[in-house]
């Protein structure tokens, strides 16, 4: 923001008065003032005044420039992962996009949440095409969306996207993974099955499952932060993991995790016969 011409000036006086060699030239003391020791209509005050004018006068110019600048950036679109990801949640199913002249994109008349039918979505930049991985939702739960809802979204992102780009859209359910694993209990919390004595459920199971959901979407089951999580539950004094199988949606059969980590297909990962893959050792 510019400067004043008054507050341009002062500073300008102040560095002047302080000059020890100016002082000795005007026979100044020490904590004069220039206001208290030239006259507003003195030489040296005019020409002060006319430098710090030019001063605020070029301040004001950049100034504006700046505010163009800013406008012109705030107009830019940016087509990078983060705003693929925006415009895919911003997504509405019914409504019809309409072009800004004035900002050369599409977009809807007015924001309506409740047709914002995308709440979960993953877009991942594969270099020659970026890919978007979107679900719906149903009990706080990721979940397919429907073959219109689908195809409406897909001609939506091709409307809004960047000239050129390739994108490959789809929706599918949660992978599937079965997770085998041997766990110690302390037979004063916990049975031989793993249930809680006081009745209280089956707190591996539940913090296995509670590690999924827990999952950003579109993120990665890594089998160190699982084994923490069934280590955390109550009871629970020993793990020994176990082969992790996973399914994507439409596979006919189980694969082997390799490695420590996984990325779902479907974007979000729920367990498969944790009953049978989990078995329980009462440590005395």
């Amino acid at each position: 923001m510019a400067r004043t011409i008054a507050e341009i000036k002062k500073t300008m006086t102040d560095a002047f008065m302080a000059d020890a060699t100016v002082r000795e030239k005007y026979g100044l003391k020490e904590g004069d003032t220039f206001s208290g020791s030239f006259s507003v209509v003195s030489l040296e005050s005019i020409l002060f005044h006319i430098v710090a004018a030019c001063c605020w006068a070029l301040e004001t110019l950049l100034d504006g420039h700046i505010a163009d600048v800013d406008e012109k950036i705030s107009r830019a679109v940016v087509a990078s992962v983060p705003w693929y990801y925006k415009m895919a949640r911003a997504f509405q199913y019914g409504d019809a996009l309409v072009f800004d002249d004035a900002t050369q994109e599409y977009k809807y008349a007015a924001e309506d949440e409740g047709k914002q039918v995308v709440k979960y979505a993953a877009v991942r930049d594969r270099g020659t095409m970026v890919d978007i991985l979107v679900s719906g939702e149903k009990d706080g739960r990721p979940v397919p969306l429907s073959g219109d809802v689908l195809t409406a979204f897909s001609h939506y992102m091709d409307r809004v996207k960047i000239a050129g780009v390739v994108l490959g859209v789809k929706s599918q359910n949660a992978d599937s993974v079965r997770i085998s694993a041997t766990v110690y209990v302390d037979p004063l919390v916990l049975g031989s099955d793993g249930s809680r004595i006081d009745g209280g459920g089956k707190p591996v199971e539940e913090a296995i499952e509670a590690y999924l959901k827990g999952i950003v979407y579109g993120g990665t089951l890594n089998k160190t932060k699982l084994v923490d999580a069934i280590q955390a539950a109550d009871g629970v004094t020993d793990v020994e993991l176990g082969d992790c199988q996973y399914k994507a949606d439409g596979a006919s059969a189980y694969e082997t995790m390799k490695g420590n980590n996984y990325t779902a297909e479907g974007g979000s990962f729920i367990a498969d016969g944790l009953g049978e893959t989990i078995s329980y050792v009462v440590q005395g």
